[in-house]
């Protein structure tokens, strides 16, 4: 009976301490709230003239304000994309307030750059050894929720893109919380349905 206890009580400490990192993990998984879902026919709509310097496709968002890059690297961004010809990036251009329709919406994750270099090896008796450079794609990437614009009155503009840099077993791609503090007062989505 006594052996029975004992057993009993390691077993639920063992049970507890591994637990821990779960309860952490499930923690950090769900910083920032449940990713955004925006369906297919919601609008997006841009209140106020966004000015797109010379050289760029893209204007920027982030903690409300309009901006030519990310400013502040881990927090959430969202950005308008445009298709310019080569001839228009030599100068400035704007996209007009307008509203624009959803017609596809997704998710991607994308490795802004490699980790390093790892020697990894391979053993096959009789045959040999063989080496090669094993790249390590771990750690923070662009966790991005694209939504791609019916095209409209200004069909260079594709999409918007909301997102955020870091790693994808901590989180997931922005809230409708984070992406709406994103873009502030410049635009608005309004969900279908």
């Amino acid at each position: 009976m006594l052996v029975e206890k004992v057993i009993t009580v390691a077993s639920s400490l063992i049970f507890s301490v591994a637990a821990f990192p779960v309860l952490a993990f499930s923690l950090a998984v769900s910083v920032g709230g449940a990713p955004a879902k925006i369906p297919v026919n919601s609008t997006v709509t841009v209140h106020q003239l966004l000015s797109v310097t010379a050289g760029k496709s893209r204007v920027y968002f982030q903690h409300g304000k309009l901006l030519s890059r990310i400013e502040h690297t881990y927090d959430p961004y969202c950005y308008f994309s445009m298709k310019r010809p080569r001839a228009e990036m030599k100068s400035p251009t704007n996209i007009l307030p307008a509203t624009f329709t959803v017609t596809k919406q997704f998710r991607r994750k994308e490795q802004t750059a490699r980790l390093g270099t790892m020697i990894a090896s391979s053993f096959n008796i009789g045959v040999g050894s063989h080496w090669w450079l094993a790249f390590n794609e771990g750690g923070p990437q662009n966790l991005n929720h694209h939504l791609r614009l019916a095209p409209s009155d200004q069909p260079q503009v594709t999409a918007l893109v909301c997102g955020v840099y870091a790693d994808p077993m901590e989180r997931s791609t922005p809230s409708l919380t984070e992406v709406v503090e994103a873009l502030g007062a410049f635009a608005t989505i309004q969900k279908a349905g």
